[in-house]
């Protein structure tokens, strides 16, 4: 008498397979097949991720970034693309995107790029993380669906015998340490591809911390003066041209070529430039006059 679970209509067309399974996989109900699928799908993520770490290990990567960096500080900027071009690394590939932004800022372009390095480096760790949440919970419903068929067989049966009985439970147990095994199966690459990830996590931070360093010493990123920069952006923000400024006295002019600031006054105000200078000067220490006879006077309120 078999008390295992029955397959389902849909499963059916695996009799002819599973006649060919071991009798533990038999017994352990459909649920074995979803186990053995998941098993299937973790060892081909577990060997790719091997592989790739392997082939990593291989490639003499810091020689290559010694040598690129050794060509930008010698401002090499094309001899240093080529070293980065070399090899297929997350750092060179990081390194080649922030060289051909040179000389411009190349700080998100790299810091894009570095994301897209561990996004590469961490693929299938999400799947194997789900797996390990995944193969228990299939253990326990396939151990408790036997479990339940059994007692419900017995019932129907009124068999009290404990010789029977106890084996049955004995072969509800079997999708549970299945799942235990393939728990412990991704537990141990998983844990190990995580190390890894965090150990290259930190090399490429340390690459884009050196590059940034090289790039600001050996001034390989072209910079302008902030105050004209600021100036600059006011001007794009309120989008208005030099002949729109006629609220103020005088319009500004900034020169991309030279980074200079010019400023002259508007063809109405040219007159002022006949006023004589003492007379200038004489409205200047009449209005000095009167700021510090305010002053004189807010103070003895204050008094």
């Amino acid at each position: 008498m078999s008390t295992g679970m029955s397959p389902p209509h849909f499963l059916t067309w695996l009799d002819p397979i599973t006649q060919h399974m071991p009798t533990w996989f038999q017994q352990g109900g459909s649920v074995m097949w979803i186990l053995l699928l998941l098993s299937i799908i973790t060892n081909v993520i577990v060997l790719e991720r091997l592989f790739f770490w392997f082939i990593y290990s291989l490639q003499k990567e810091r020689f290559v970034v010694q040598e690129c960096f050794a060509s930008l500080t010698r401002q090499q900027k094309t001899e240093a693309l080529l070293a980065c071009q070399s090899l297929k690394t997350p750092a060179l590939i990081m390194l080649q995107e922030g060289i051909n932004l040179l000389p411009l800022s190349p700080k998100e372009r790299m810091d894009y790029a570095q994301k897209v390095q561990i996004n590469h480096m961490s693929r299938g760790q999400k799947l194997l993380r789900s797996a390990m949440f995944i193969a228990p919970i299939l253990g326990v419903s396939g151990a408790l669906l036997i479990l339940a068929q059994s007692l419900d067989m017995f019932s129907q049966q009124q068999i009290r015998d404990t010789a029977i009985i106890i084996p049955s439970i004995a072969k509800s147990l079997i999708p549970l340490v299945s799942s235990v095994a393939i728990l412990l199966f991704i537990l141990m690459p998983q844990q190990l591809f995580r190390a890894l990830l965090i150990k290259q996590t930190l090399h490429l931070e340390n690459i884009r911390h050196q590059f940034n360093h090289i790039c600001m010493q050996y001034r390989l990123v072209q910079t302008t003066p902030e105050v004209f920069t600021d100036e600059k952006e006011v001007v794009k923000q309120e989008n208005k041209t030099v002949s729109e400024q006629q609220e103020m006295p005088y319009h500004y002019e900034f020169s991309d070529e030279t980074g200079e600031v010019n400023v002259a006054l508007h063809e109405q105000t040219e007159a002022i430039k006949q006023v004589p200078h003492s007379a200038i000067a004489k409205m200047y220490n009449q209005e000095l006059s009167l700021k510090k006879a305010d002053l004189y006077e807010h103070s003895n309120k204050l008094q």
